[in-house]
């Protein structure tokens, strides 16, 4: 824990640049948290919650199957931001801003994606 700690200290003073995606990649993991929190309706027996190819594409679930996005959000925003700080010091910056770069772009399609399920709502 001290060793992620010291990454934390050493990408703050060495590297504001990498520090700033981080900060990037948390903001949208909080998005991505938060938005299917703000958008339940536990009233409604089915809600909009996922995308199929089977019949018209979108399909109604129970109100709880959307708090998956959270979790996946959690493990985007915690987790990533963790395992970047450690390539930074065992592999270089260069990888660790791909990770974060890649891991922004999923965030990115997980946004888009929630929002399509969302807006059929």
């Amino acid at each position: 824990m001290k060793e992620l700690a010291n990454d934390f200290k050493t990408i703050f003073k060495k590297d504001r640049g990498l520090f700033g995606w981080m900060f990037v990649q948390f903001g949208l993991s909080v998005f991505l948290f938060l938005l299917p929190l703000l958008n339940l309706n536990p009233s409604k027996p089915k809600v909009w919650a996922r995308y199929s190819d089977i019949n018209n594409g979108y399909s109604q679930s129970d109100w709880y199957y959307l708090i998956a996005f959270s979790v996946i959000a959690l493990t985007l925003g915690v987790g990533h931001i963790l395992l970047s700080a450690r390539l930074y010091t065992r592999r270089g910056k260069d990888m660790a801003r791909l990770f974060l770069g890649v891991s922004m772009a999923i965030a990115v399609i997980a946004i888009r994606f929630l929002l399509s399920i969302i807006g059929e709502g």
